[in-house]
């Protein structure tokens, strides 16, 4: 018992420390790291989003980088076009992302397995299709460019600090959502539908909540996207981006709520590192990450878990037999 209880008090100092360590990042780093950095969060939190539906719900969805895009759009255009305040903008992001996900979720959570995961990617490509040819709204393949964000978010630094706040409270909100009544119900569908559904939980009420919920800090993940790079374009929306996530998903761990964080961490880390090195990065990252999943299934925190929990029972073993 001692044990657990110094094992639980080191995980939460972890968890209050590392948002320290964030803060002092610029005193000790230059703007490209920064930079790099700012990219990880952002893609953590997409990520996590992605995980609510993956992780919690057990919903595979192929078709992220579509709510995505409608965030990072949503922004693009209420800053550039309608001249709206950067805040206004900003909202709009996750708020659309959320009407678009009531929408494709209602359709969507009507089929199981596959054929859900299928319809997610005809969304996803639907909603790429239309940002690609439609030229007089979205600026088409040439994207949007050149997006006004207040002076003071010019510089990297601050904009480091802007998303770190927005991303530690998204990131706080899921956390507490997957460790709600509403998450555990969500496990529980993907542990047995069936049964959930025999002991009178909507199946289906509950599928399409977590839907939107995703697809709203998906969109505000965009938004944070759209900010930062000052530009919008439909790769957005592309399926490749969608990889992307459930890869970071996957290399993380789905069963773990800082599996998509580490995952996003070490995805754009080795993808960067080995980039630097040749120009076929992406055949080198591939091998990386088929063989992370094949010989840690559980993802990265699931491998550390498995080996944290075995170490602790062995030394709650051996401390059981020393008082015998």
């Amino acid at each position: 018992m001692k044990e657990f209880l110094k094992a639980d008090g080191k995980r939460r100092r972890l968890w209050f420390g590392a948002p320290v360590v964030f803060v002092l990042l610029p005193i000790f780093i230059g703007e490209g790291w920064l930079s790099l950095f700012t990219e990880m969060m952002i893609l953590a939190l997409a990520a996590c989003a992605l995980n609510l539906m993956l992780g919690y719900a057990g919903m595979v969805s192929f078709g992220p980088a579509g709510l995505y895009a409608v965030g990072a759009y949503a922004t693009a255009i209420f800053l550039k076009k309608a001249g709206l305040p950067f805040v206004l903008a900003m909202a709009a992001g996750p708020v659309a992302a959320g009407i678009v996900g009531a929408v494709v979720g209602w359709l969507c959570v009507r089929r199981t397995a596959v054929y859900f995961a299928l319809l997610t990617l005809a969304f996803a490509q639907i909603i790429w299709t239309i940002v690609f040819e439609w030229y007089g709204f979205t600026g088409g393949d040439n994207g949007i460019v050149g997006i006004p964000v207040p002076a003071f978010l010019m510089s990297i630094t601050h904009y480091y600090y802007f998303t770190l706040v927005l991303v530690v409270t998204a990131l706080t909100l899921l956390w507490r959502i997957g460790n709600s009544p509403f998450g555990k119900i969500l496990q529980a569908i993907r542990e047995n539908p069936g049964r959930t559904e025999f002991v009178g939980i909507h199946v289906r009420r509950y599928q399409l909540y977590a839907f939107i919920l995703s697809s709203a800090f998906l969109g505000l993940a965009g938004s944070l996207f759209c900010a930062f790079s000052r530009s919008v374009f439909p790769g957005y929306a592309h399926w490749i981006k969608s990889t992307d996530m459930l890869v970071v998903c996957l290399l993380g761990g789905i069963h773990n709520f800082a599996g998509p964080i580490v995952g996003s961490v070490v995805y754009l880390y080795v993808s960067k590192l080995i980039s630097s090195y040749t120009m076929y990065w992406m055949l080198f990252l591939g091998i990386i990450v088929v063989l992370l999943v094949l010989y840690m299934r559980g993802g990265i925190m699931g491998y550390l878990s498995e080996k944290f929990l075995s170490e602790r029972g062995e030394l709650q073993e051996k401390g059981a037999g020393e008082k015998a």
